[in-house]
């Protein structure tokens, strides 16, 4: 799975002292300007650090040609909901999840760029 994301997409990396503390991954830009932000995992002494904030400013810089970036969230997780909304994403979708058999309520976001 890494090594398909890794050809069809950007993954940003970041390290503190040598060490991987979280990573990033968008999708690469479709012809009508979307792109889909698929993940950001920072270690939780991480969090709250500007760590994800840099990951989302460096993949929108590096997304020629994007317009607007797409992510889906867990109805329940209120860090990663707040953080997306902070940041502009507005939520437009709401759904169930089928994940590996268990269902997550998600709400699907966007970010007009």
């Amino acid at each position: 799975m890494m090594l398909s994301r890794y050809k069809n997409s950007i993954i940003l990396v970041a390290k503190h002292d040598g060490i991987v503390v979280g990573f990033a991954n968008f999708s690469i830009v479709s012809n009508d300007g979307k792109s889909e932000l698929a993940a950001i995992y920072l270690l939780s002494q991480y969090q709250s650090k500007g760590v994800g904030s840099s990951f989302l400013q460096e993949g929108i810089s590096i997304l020629d040609g994007v317009k607007e970036v797409f992510i889906n969230v867990e109805k329940e997780n209120n860090l990663g909901r707040n953080f997306y909304g902070a940041k502009g994403f507005t939520i437009f979708n709401e759904f169930d999840d089928n994940f590996d058999g268990h269902i997550l309520k998600t709400v699907r976001m966007a970010l007009k760029v």
